[in-house]
């Protein structure tokens, strides 16, 4: 028992120890990208990849504990043994293959080898079109090192030492510590306790490298994960040729003439407040985010872009709707690829941070944040009364708001803070006395929602009293709907409604109501506009303030698609593409089939080595 167990820790610094060796492979074969890089940076590529090595590792040894636990109920020890070896054997010639590959897959392309790859099985020409002989034969080299190598290291050091034929079976209960050990390496394969399972934007550290952030992945961890997503990358929508199709979404964003100025400057300091599931539905339990709303505009006719916190946090930034089968972050490399508004702030001479007093591995959000913003506050940046009210999602806003107007008070002009709230997210347990009674799940998020509400009552009165508030811009959004207020159905559109208000001691305009239809991606057209910057980059995002810009809007889930524009909602059933609307107009349909089309073409441009398309004319 004990030889076993020494083999099993022994297996698992194994295939730790393979991931660096691989990681070392990676970079000295990007050498050149390598030694743009400081030694602090480089040090910090293996620290950070040690979570994600240690989930690949854990994986590996589920089979092995499993293999081992099966052995000792049937098989003899040699045969047990022999099966450890070849499970090794063809386990390190398939990660050998796949870090190899990914050297040159890298090199050419700039992202890590991943789901791509099936596409182009039926091709494989393609995949090698770009390198050289010497080059080909020299990764098959490296595949010779680490598998052939690798084996001969794991059977000279880590496998169970020989046993004599005479050796008897193990008792049967020796299969018990080796099924229990299954279960606990779940721990490390899916990151530890925190509520996101482990993802790419795990290892994400560095706010301007991409390679650093990419070199910090264990590429055959990495294709594991995209191959378990692959179904979510297939082709879903064509419904019409590309040419007429991009024709169609384009001219749903031609823009001309002049439109309305609100700000007493071009520059005024901007904070965005990303509102955990401020549904429309409840506008009647916010009184103070009203209160704001007539110091300024209120956009009363917009909708999510989708109904989850990361499409609603890239619609924000990026202005990109809602892909049906997959979110745009669990594809950080194609992530990179959309603009997104803070950066270019952070051109004209802003100072950015994003606050979500949260885990930000929720959802892929540490690789988008982390490549968007200069830096970032989190539940880690909060201790005492805080950390000790904290609730399953993180921090309460009431801190999180608070420690964000301390730091705007001390923030050097021109700046922009994005602060996302969550104390409105499920399970709807806040702090104090309720402000609404009741136990049904829609009282309970009216409340919750009623809370955030008199946190940001409180937010507000101290920017005024601080002078926060004076030459500063406000822009409140909610990340998405919910269809628990109303108990509507979840393709309703009113589920998708939600308010934008621009506010703040910079706007010129004030108690004035715009209800042009729009969506949450647009915020980022009007935004860039009234800081003369320009936004031809966000195809997918108009200007609501200019009065020329076409009404309508688009949302989506998994199964759902719709465009609401002035014939109403326009719902269209994914699965047996049927509508399912009031909007039955032939001019609709087609609409939202080409957007959809256009979109996923857009979502899946960086499978080409391309970047997401600039529309083809300009917002301005």
């Amino acid at each position: 028992m004990k030889k076993k167990l020494l083999f099993w820790v022994k297996c698992y610094l194994f295939w730790v120890a393979f991931a660096w060796v691989s990681r070392a492979a990676f970079a000295c074969y990007q050498w050149e990208e390598t030694l743009g890089l400081g030694g602090v940076d480089v040090a910090r590529i293996f620290w950070k990849g040690a979570r994600v090595d240690l989930s690949f590792g854990a994986y590996v040894m589920m089979l092995t504990s499993l293999v081992l636990a099966v052995g000792v109920v049937f098989f003899s020890p040699r045969a047990t043994r022999a099966a450890l070896n070849g499970l090794t054997a063809l386990l390190l010639f398939a990660a050998g293959g796949v870090v190899a590959g990914d050297l040159e897959v890298f090199r050419n392309w700039g992202y890590h080898v991943d789901a791509t790859l099936l596409l182009y099985l039926k091709t494989p020409g393609v995949i090698v079109a770009s390198s050289t002989a010497p080059r080909v034969a020299g990764l098959l080299a490296i595949w010779l090192a680490l598998a052939g190598g690798g084996y001969w290291l794991y059977r000279s050091l880590v496998a169970l030492p020989r046993s004599s034929p005479e050796e008897k079976r193990s008792p049967r209960w020796h299969a018990l510590p080796f099924l229990l050990l299954v279960g606990a390496l779940v721990l490390p394969a899916r990151g530890g306790l925190n509520v996101a399972p482990m993802n790419a934007s795990f290892v994400y550290f560095h706010p301007s490298s991409m390679y650093a952030n990419q070199a910090a992945l264990n590429p055959a961890w990495n294709f594991l994960y995209e191959v378990l997503h692959v179904g979510e990358l297939k082709d879903n929508y064509h419904f019409m040729p590309p040419g007429e199709a991009n024709e169609l979404v384009d001219s749903l964003y031609r823009e001309d003439g002049e439109y309305p100025r609100v700000l007493a400057t071009s520059r005024p300091n901007v904070v965005v407040l990303l509102l955990e599931t401020f549904t429309s539905n409840a506008w009647d339990v916010m009184p103070n985010v009203q209160a704001v709303a007539r110091e300024g505009i209120l956009f009363s006719n917009i909708y999510a872009t989708g109904n989850r916190s990361d499409r609603g946090l890239t619609g924000l930034i990026s202005g990109f709707p809602s892909y049906p089968p997959a979110s745009l972050l669990k594809y950080p490399a194609r992530m990179h690829a959309c603009p997104r508004f803070p950066l270019e702030m952070e051109r004209e001479g802003y100072n950015t941070a994003f606050y979500y007093a949260g885990d930000l591995n929720f959802a892929g959000f540490r690789s988008y944040i982390t490549m968007t913003f200069q830096r970032s506050v989190t539940e880690d940046d909060f201790s005492g009364e805080a950390v000790r009210n904290a609730f399953k999602w993180g921090v309460h806003d009431e801190y999180m708001l608070e420690r964000l107007h301390e730091d705007l008070c001390r923030a050097p002009a021109p700046f922009l803070r994005v602060a996302f709230t969550m104390s409105s997210h499920e399970p709807f347990e806040v702090p104090g006395e309720p402000i609404i009674v009741g136990d049904t799940r829609e009282l309970k998020l009216m409340n919750a929602i009623a809370y955030a509400d008199r946190c940001l009552g409180d937010f507000f009165r101290r920017c005024k009293e601080s002078g926060a508030w004076d030459n500063a811009l406000f822009v409140l959004v909610a990340d998405h709907g919910t269809r628990h207020v109303g108990n509507l159905a979840p393709h309703a559109p009113s589920a998708y409604k939600i308010p934008v208000i621009f506010t703040g001691g910079a706007m010129t305009r004030r108690d004035t109501v715009v209800t042009t239809l729009g969506s949450q991606t647009d915020v980022a057209a009007t935004l860039l506009a009234q800081l003369d910057m320009d936004y031809s980059r966000y195809r997918y995002s108009k200007n609501l303030l200019n009065p020329r810009a076409l009404p309508f809007a688009y949302y989506a889930y998994s199964s759902v698609a719709a465009l609401v524009d002035a014939r109403g909602a326009c719902i269209l059933d994914l699965k047996r593409r049927e509508g399912i609307g009031d909007n039955k107009d032939p001019r609709s349909r087609a609409t939202l089939e080409a957007y959809l089309q256009v979109l996923e073409e857009e979502f899946k441009e960086e499978f080409k080595g391309k970047s997401l398309t600039v529309r083809s004319e300009s917002g301005e």
